[in-house]
């Protein structure tokens, strides 16, 4: 009976024609004609299943277009409503319920439930999903990692179906962030895999989808069409008529060719075609920030960076401005901290902790017992290999190299490992001296601030540091949350247990007729991609005439 609904719904939609995927968003007055309203972009992940509860790293096309998460951020990266249309915590922090949209609908037709997002997570951790971790560390749900380990049912996980429309979600420790941490939490059809299995999300003939698009075709190694869902009721209307992603063309070294060529309307460029693209399509070149940090951190257990000393001297040694001004001139931005300029929490005022200063480095260095580097021991800087960061990371740990030689007298050799490797010995303490990578998993200053908890990756470990980021990540208060993080982020600087190098920028070409919230400048002056989620800023892209 399921099978003939499906099949009853598909020729509905076939039979409705351009309905199917006609926006109900009404145009701008700038907007190219509705027919025109088509966007073509590069496919990113070429994965097996377009399932973002199946797989993440192992993903295909655009899950997160297709299918709506609880919660979303918009331009400003505030915390949106999406398939929730409000959240509320308990009096002590530890319950939340989400309470879903009223009349949310599958693609098919078919109510949309509570139950479908709870068994997102009992699929997800019963198959092992690659994404687990996350729920785990940043959500804290109880009971997660016994349930993962089959030590308890998943009747003990600490997320309920209430009714139709009411999830209850108990975490371990108070998380007034966690409407944040809810934005990679998708629904599942319940009904399409008990029906198809898995393989419902490998094609668009079983595709179901909850987002403001679906799958209307999906050719293998070529590409991937979406159109406006019809049961979509939400906030996120799209203004296009179809998204139109190219397989083959992920990386700046196919997809910028498809640009030329007019196949896509936006590409990623490498710094390699950076300079020719500046110079001949001046105007289509956009650049922004990302929120991945690069710095130097250190084994502190063991000399020589047991001193503090030692690591203020590097701190206050190398010329960021420099760096990213030549050597990686729009490639990258100065870090000076280790919350970036744009995300919640920044403060300028920290940056004076980590400025450039020669002459009180070399004070600190000798203060430690090394003058002008007399006596110190030679040491390795190790890079993780990523081709994505390489052009990046490698650029600056030769000036990196080239600065401690030349203002502290400390020879570096760099060394260039496979990322288990790597991890490996940043974890267990193998190595003492990495050029470390992170990237953002959600828009919270928790997300970076807990990164250097003690028993993380890192050997550094501070009581008072985590009192301060522990408080802070439990108090609903914004901005006393806001003041225990600069605290705790002052002592981080001041203990110097890492370096703040360079957060990556990312180059794209995009051809004119885009409009709609797709760039805009911060309160620093930088421009950068509104568009937190893809969810956000394909609801919001048009083709202008």
């Amino acid at each position: 009976m399921l099978r003939k609904s499906l099949l009853l719904t598909l020729v509905f939609l076939l039979a409705m024609g351009s309905f199917a995927w006609a926006s109900t968003r009404p145009l701008p007055n700038d907007a190219a004609p509705e027919s025109k309203q088509v966007l073509r972009i590069p496919m990113l992940f070429e994965g097996q299943y377009m399932d973002w509860m199946k797989t993440v790293y192992n993903r295909a096309g655009r899950p997160e277009v297709v299918q709506e998460p609880l919660t979303v951020f918009d331009k400003d990266m505030n915390v949106r409503p999406a398939a929730a249309a409000k959240w509320q915590p308990s009096e002590d922090g530890l319950c939340w319920t989400f309470t879903l949209r009223a009349g949310i609908k599958w693609s098919d037709g078919q109510p949309l439930t509570a139950e479908d997002f709870v068994f997102a997570l009992e699929r997800a951790i019963q198959q092992g999903y690659d994404f687990n971790w996350y729920f785990s560390w940043a959500a804290e749900i109880v009971n997660w990692d016994q349930v993962e380990a089959g030590e308890l049912p998943f009747s003990e996980l600490g997320v309920k179906a209430l009714d139709a429309r009411t999830i209850e979600v108990k975490t371990e420790t108070p998380k007034p962030y966690l409407p944040a941490v809810m934005s990679w939490w998708f629904p599942v059809p319940k009904h399409v895999v008990q029906a198809h299995g898995d393989e419902y999300a490998t094609r668009a003939e079983t595709m179901v989808c909850s987002g403001p698009f679906m799958v209307k075709e999906w050719v293998k190694e070529q590409h991937v069409v979406y159109v406006p869902n019809p049961h979509y009721n939400g906030p996120w209307q799209p203004y296009l008529r179809e998204i139109v992603e190219l397989a083959g063309t992920g990386n700046p070294e196919t997809g910028f060719p498809a640009y030329l060529a007019g196949d896509l309307d936006i590409t990623g460029l490498n710094p390699g075609q950076l300079a020719y693209a500046k110079a001949r399509f001046s105007e289509e070149v956009v650049g922004w920030p990302e929120f991945q940090l690069f710095y130097l951190t250190f084994d502190t257990t063991k000399p020589p960076f047991d001193s503090k000393l030692v690591r203020q001297a590097i701190n206050h040694a190398i010329d960021r401005e420099l760096l990213t001004n030549t050597v990686l001139a729009d490639m990258a931005f100065p870090a000076y901290t280790l919350i970036m300029p744009g995300f919640p929490g920044y403060n300028a005022g920290l940056k004076e902790i980590s400025r450039f200063d020669i002459d009180l480095a070399r004070e600190l260095l000798a203060e430690a017992g090394y003058p002008n580097g007399k006596g110190f021991p030679e040491i390795e800087l190790w890079l993780r290999l990523e081709a994505s960061i390489m052009p990046h990371q490698k650029p600056a740990a030769e000036f990196i190299q080239q600065q401690l030689k030349q203002n502290l007298g400390i020879n570096m050799k760099i060394q260039i490992y496979e990322m288990k490797t790597f991890m490996d010995a940043m974890v267990n303490r193998t190595h003492n001296f990495f050029l470390a990578p992170y990237m953002v998993d959600y828009v919270d200053p928790s997300n970076f601030m807990s990164l250097f908890l003690s028993g993380g990756r890192h050997a550094w470990a501070h009581n008072h540091y985590d009192d301060l980021v522990k408080e802070a990540n439990s108090i609903i208060d914004h901005e006393q949350r806001l003041r225990l993080y600069e605290e705790a982020e002052a002592l981080l600087l001041e203990e110097a247990p890492a370096v703040f190098i360079m957060n990556m920028k990312t180059n794209h070409l995009w051809k004119p007729h885009l409009g709609g919230e797709a760039v805009t400048e911060d309160s620093s002056g930088l421009k950068r991609l509104t568009a937190v989620t893809n969810l956000y800023f394909f609801s919001n892209v048009y083709i202008t005439q």
